[in-house]
């Protein structure tokens, strides 16, 4: 694989609760009052914090190498969607992580669609300006009247670049701002998909590979701990969600693959992705919920109701490292018009019908060999493709 890997690490190899360091190299203090002077010597400790912040700052190299977020959301989606391919590669136990390879591969999808929509709206609004600045000929002028033609050609690139921007050109500016209605909501959804999909990934990442590299033993005993190193963790979403929460999902997740069932691992840190992280972080966001709610007609990334008609994609999972798939490699959301993506029930009965058709498509040799070659793809950068 190119890129960064899932890389070993001193401490996994040494023993919860044992010196980190051999004895001679611990630090040793001698008092030097009294008749006995006593030596006092400092043995640093694996603890389960310490195991934490090795699995969160991983998390954060990906996303934030040199602790300095990829300002591109795209490029970093990129990186998380990489991630997860990688943990499912590593242990395909981790069916979870597989299915989100796709379904971050899938934000960027909606990112990539509202950074088209928005150089559509760019071209032809640069078109106009240009039409209007455009010298021009006078035809006729008299009895208050005036008649004049532009240059075709400057006609001509308006009409184009209204013909390839599919958001409508009565569009509203408001003051000096010289982002258009639709362009500031585009911003906004596109702003909050780039947050839930880093947030989520912080979050869930590290789970990962707590229990890759320490079992569901150590997980058991240091879950409860993880909030603890709250204070030294990138944690964009931290107004509405607390960071390390023990979650009951997260013990079901993990507990359910360490006994084989797989499955039903997948259906529980679905829960804890959708309810726990993602509906405090996104959907509860008054502004966010009411751009996409009752807009199924638009997809993730679609952002006026009524107005974007024709604009929007629709809500999919494509299990491919491809935008678009064929139809036995995609999930729709639902055929109803008034669904509610912000409603966490319409959305997880979405999620689980993907993880069940997933789980499906892994049974057969043929379609978990395409599968297994679309997360390879993920895996090395190479996902996000119409």
């Amino acid at each position: 694989m190119t890129g960064q890997c899932i890389a070993p690490d001193d401490l996994d190899m040494k023993k919860l609760w044992d010196s980190t360091c051999e004895l001679p190299a611990c630090k040793r203090e001698t008092t030097k009052g009294g008749p006995n002077p006593k030596t006092r010597v400092e043995v640093p400790l694996l603890t389960c914090n310490c195991l934490w912040r090795r699995f969160q700052k991983e998390a954060e190299d990906w996303v934030a190498p040199g602790g300095v977020l990829i300002a591109d959301p795209q490029a970093r989606n990129r990186k998380i969607n990489a991630a997860y391919a990688q943990l499912w590669l590593a242990d395909n136990r981790f069916q979870w992580a597989g299915l989100a390879a796709f379904a971050s591969k899938q934000v960027g999808c909606g990112l990539l669609h509202a950074a088209k929509l928005q150089k559509g709206i760019a071209a032809e609004k640069d078109a106009h300006r240009k039409l209007r600045d455009a010298p021009s000929e006078t035809l006729f002028e008299g009895l208050g009247f005036k008649f004049s033609r532009t240059d075709p050609r400057d006609q001509k690139e308006v009409d184009k670049a209204r013909s390839e921007n599919p958001v409508p050109t009565a569009d509203i500016t408001f003051g000096d701002n010289s982002r258009s209605l639709v362009q500031q909501q585009l911003d906004y959804v596109h702003e909050m998909l780039a947050l839930g999909n880093t947030a989520l990934f912080l979050d869930v990442y590290p789970l990962h590979r707590f229990f890759m590299v320490r079992g569901y033993k150590e997980m058991d005993k240091c879950l409860k701990s993880r909030r603890e190193i709250a204070k030294d963790v990138m944690w964009p979403i931290g107004k509405s969600v607390a960071f390390g929460v023990a979650h009951k999902e997260i013990f079901e997740t993990f507990e359910a693959i360490d006994a084989g069932r797989i499955a039903d691992s997948v259906n529980s840190m679905a829960a804890h992705e959708q309810i726990n992280i993602l509906q405090p972080a996104m959907y509860e966001d008054v502004q966010f919920a009411s751009l996409i709610r009752g807009t199924h007609a638009s997809d993730i990334i679609s952002v006026v109701t009524g107005l974007l008609s024709g604009v929007p994609e629709g809500i999919q999972l494509t299990l491919a490292s491809q935008c678009r798939a064929p139809d036995h490699r995609s999930v729709s959301f639902s055929s109803n018009p008034f669904a509610n993506l912000a409603d966490k029930n319409q959305r997880m009965e979405f999620v689980l019908r993907a993880a069940a058709q997933f789980n499906n498509l892994l049974k057969n040799p043929t379609t978990k060999g395409q599968l297994k070659n679309s997360i390879t793809d993920i895996a090395n950068g190479n996902g996000v493709r119409q």
